[in-house]
Parts: structure tokens; C-alpha cells; sequence
């Protein structure tokens, strides 16, 4: 871990007879079933790593397994469950489960993503409060459940692609290892383990990792987050949740709210937040048109993770309103003249309207697109870019329409402006791996120091 940062854990005894004779119940109070460094509290309500590098290792080794117990993190702690681990303190033997649950944006990835590998930026529990923590190992597939969320559902493929640092974080066997990065306190309670045969078959397929771009970029510690999604054309919370584990891109699912849109008041939003509750996306609110400002409280924009718009819906100097993905509500009388009206009028959106991210950047009607590199010239883009710089607002990479180009991000990058990833879907065809957002990376040498995060 980057960042320094207090934990607490803390294990409860369990002395209540098993009907499962495979199920230990870990007694924190004996020092004799624990092997432990550093500050380390042990009782028999809880097992307390106080401070960094305290850690807590178990003793008895395991294969496939149902780890259950219940944590609490102090704020600001950050730790990690590793399993599989061979008792060592080299943190990179074996699989961690981080434990992050802080809202600061300065460690973005959060509670139940297996570090390194399939890294999560949801939040989806408290500090100070005991959540639910469950890890299985069923052959080759690794589940993690936070707050009864099932947040991690990885199958490790026979050939998985590893770089040095991590070169032993594969399954094989071994023990449990606890551990505090920070100076705050993290309390682990009610440890059950359950073993399971160790001669389970693969229950789900993997995913084929050598030519894989996103396992790469997870190693790297980027961001791999799809702030622009939509549950459009049939596309389930379900069917989504299922596609973000498979592929370990954490999805900003977004509701559109505006004139003219499914969501037209605060009522609105609150309803829409509740049915998004208990699911493993952050909640992102799409603004769309320039009535949107006058049509929801501050309080009920607040309700969001973030907040995007674009420059797609906005009306010309002659007071047409036009939407100008839909060529019959889009008057060109001078290409010129309607590049000028859009790129003042994408100033005046990220520099008036309370947004984090500027979406679509540089999305032009069907019939200009031919022009695009024309049209879109250095000094216009700069304007895009300087409104951006100025009030902190981040450019989407945005995968669908394979915008903006590559000249766009590297004045965008020149000028200190974040970017974050986003899709923008229509159906679920539509969602992909972040391929656009992808390529931009290596051609224009971004790094996750470039990339925006939110606090959630």
C-alpha cells in the first residue's frame, strides 16, 4: 500500500458446537492458535492490529475453503486477508483481499477487490461498523462478498499473466495472513473456516490473461473504471454486475436526468438511488440539457457519486434548441459558425454547471465527422481544454464513439486536466473493455496519476 493509514481487526470466539466438523471456529483469545508481529491485541471478543505492520497469521494451512467473519475499520485504516499465503511476511505470496473503506479519493481502490488483480473503487461499507466478509476458493474461483454484496468473482485461467512483483499471487495452498498498513486500527470478529474438497472441479471459465490489456493495467495500479454506463436496451443490474466481475472493470452505472428525461425532479433521484442500493456500482448522475441546473436540489445532486454532462444539448444564437445526435433537431447553417457556437457553448457548460466530468468531449453531428480533424483545430480544442483546466473538471476517454482524438488528450495532459473512462451505451452490445480508453493510454503515455477519481 501507497498510503499510510490505522487499522483495527478484531475476531470474535466462537464456542458454539459446529455441525460441520470441517468448520474451525478461531478462538482470538489464545495466543497458541495465533502467530503475530507487531502490535497486536489479542482477547477473546477481538484480535486488534493496531498499528502498521502489525500482523496475525493462523496456523493450520488450507486449499478450497469458506472464509466468514465480520471487520471494522477505524477511519482511515486500510489493510488486507491474504490467503494462501506460506506464513510469510512477503506481502506478495498468495492472494490479498483489501480492506479500504475510507471515501478519500487517495486510495481508490476499495473493500473486496482481490489487489493487483481484480482491483475495486466501490465503497460499499463504513468505517465503524461491523460488515459482513466472506472469501471462497473453489478450485480456481475466488469469491468475495462484502455487506452480503458479492463484489469479486474471479477464476484464475491455468496460464495467468503475472508481472515480477507479483509472480507468486496464484492459488496453491496455505494459511491466513491479517495485516495493517496504517496507524489506525481494524477489528476482525466471528472467524469461521470452513474447508471444502480439495478436489473440486472449475466451476466458471476464465478469463485467457497473456494478451490481456486489463490484467496488465491492474498490476499497474490503474484505475480500470467505466463511469459512463447506462442499463439501456434490456441490460440488467444483474447482467452488469456479472460482466464488471468477469472482466474487473468497476462500472459507474448513470441515470439520465433532465428535460425530457426519465428523471425530472429530486423525487426522482431519491427513488433511483434506492433501487441502486446493495449493488457493486458507484452512482453517477447524467445532467442532461441546461435546464437541469434549475430542476434538482443541491442536496439531491449530492446523493451522486459524481456528476457528468456534455455539450450535446444546447440552443443557437438563433434560440433553436437542438439536440445534436439527432440530425432533425440540428441546424448547420455554416459549419464554421456552428463550430464556434459549440465550443462556446462547451465552455460555458464546464465552467457554470456543478459537473466533474465533461462527457462526449468533442462530439460533432454525423455530417461533420468526415471533418473532424478539420474542424476540430488546435485553438478550438484548446478553449475545450482551458475551461476544463480552470474549474477541475475531467475529460472523458469515451469508448463508444472513439473520442476525443489523440491530439485532444495530449494538449489535455499538457495541460494538467484529469480523464477518466466511459462507454456511454445504448444496448449491452455497446459495452466493451475500455479498447479505445486503452489504446489512448499507450499512445498518449498516460499514467494513473493522470486519471480522475472520485470520493464515494
Amino acid at each position: 500500500m501507497k498510503k499510510t493509514c490505522c487499522f483495527c481487526f478484531c475476531f470474535i470466539l466462537l464456542t458454539a458446537c459446529s455441525r460441520n466438523a470441517d468448520t474451525t471456529l478461531l478462538d482470538t483469545g489464545k495466543s497458541v492458535n495465533w502467530i503475530t508481529s507487531g502490535s497486536v491485541h489479542l482477547s477473546p471478543d477481538c484480535l486488534l492490529l493496531k498499528e502498521s505492520n502489525a500482523l496475525a497469521f493462523t496456523k493450520k494451512p488450507y486449499k478450497n475453503f469458506q472464509l466468514d467473519l465480520e471487520c471494522k475499520t477505524d477511519q482511515g485504516a486500510i489493510g488486507g486477508i491474504w490467503f494462501h499465503n506460506p506464513g510469510s511476511i512477503k506481502k506478495n505470496e498468495g492472494y490479498e483481499v483489501l480492506i479500504n473503506n475510507n471515501a478519500e479519493a487517495a486510495e481508490w481502490r476499495k473493500t473486496g477487490g482481490l489487489t493487483a488483480i481484480r482491483n475495486f473503487a466501490k465503497r460499499v461499507a463504513d468505517n465503524d461498523q461491523w460488515i459482513p466478509v466472506r472469501i471462497e476458493v473453489k478450485a480456481k474461483q475466488i469469491c468475495v462478498s462484502v455487506n452480503n454484496i458479492l463484489i469479486t468473482d474471479y477464476t484464475e485461467p491455468q496460464d495467468p499473466y503475472r508481472d515480477s512483483l507479483y509472480a507468486e499471487r496464484k492459488l496453491s495452498e496455505g494459511v491466513f495472513l491479517f495485516v495493517n498498513y496504517g496507524t489506525a486500527g481494524i477489528a476482525f470478529r466471528n472467524i469461521r473456516i470452513q474447508a471444502l474438497p480439495g478436489d473440486l472441479s472449475n466451476p466458471t471459465e476464465a478469463v485467457e490473461e497473456q494478451a490481456d490489456d486489463i490484467i496488465r493495467l491492474q498490476q499497474q495500479n490503474f484505475p480500470l473504471i467505466d463511469y459512463h454506463l447506462h442499463l439501456k436496451g434490456g441490460w440488467t443490474k444483474e447482467q452488469a454486475a456479472a460482466n464488471s466481475r468477469k472482466y474487473g472493470i468497476t462500472y459507474g452505472i448513470a441515470p439520465n436526468c433532465g428535460k425530457d428525461f426519465p428523471i425530472t425532479d429530486d423525487s426522482g433521484i431519491y427513488h433511483w438511488i434506492d433501487t441502486m442500493q446493495h449493488t457493486p456500482f458507484l452512482l453517477p448522475m447524467q445532467a442532461e440539457g441546461r435546464e437541469w441546473v434549475g430542476m434538482f436540489s443541491s442536496e439531491a445532486i449530492a446523493k451522486f457519486d459524481y456528476r457528468f454532462t456534455d455539450a450535446m444539448t444546447w440552443t443557437d444564437d438563433k434560440g433553436r434548441r437542438m439536440r445534436i445526435w439527432i440530425p432533425e433537431e440540428t441546424f448547420i447553417d455554416d459549419k464554421q459558425h456552428f463550430m464556434e457556437m459549440l465550443v462556446d457553448r462547451a465552455c460555458g457548460i464546464i465552467s457554470n454547471e456543478p459537473i466533474d466530468i465533461y462527457v462526449n468531449p468533442t462530439f460533432i453531428p454525423d455530417k461533420l465527422m468526415p471533418e473532424y480533424d478539420k474542424l476540430w483545430t488546435p485553438a478550438r480544442m484548446q478553449k475545450i481544454i482551458d475551461a476544463c483546466a480552470e474549474h477541475k473538471v475531467a475529460v472523458e476517454i469515451n469508448n463508444h464513439y472513439k473520442i476525443p482524438s489523440e491530439s485532444f488528450i495530449n494538449q489535455a495532459k499538457a495541460a494538467g486536466v484529469k480523464f477518466t473512462f466511459g462507454t456511454n451505451n445504448s444496448a449491452p452490445a455497446d459495452v466493451g473493455r475500455l479498447e479505445y480508453a486503452i489504446e489512448m493510454i499507450k499512445k498518449c503515455g498516460l499514467t494513473p496519476n493522470d486519471l480522475f477519481i472520485p470520493s464515494n
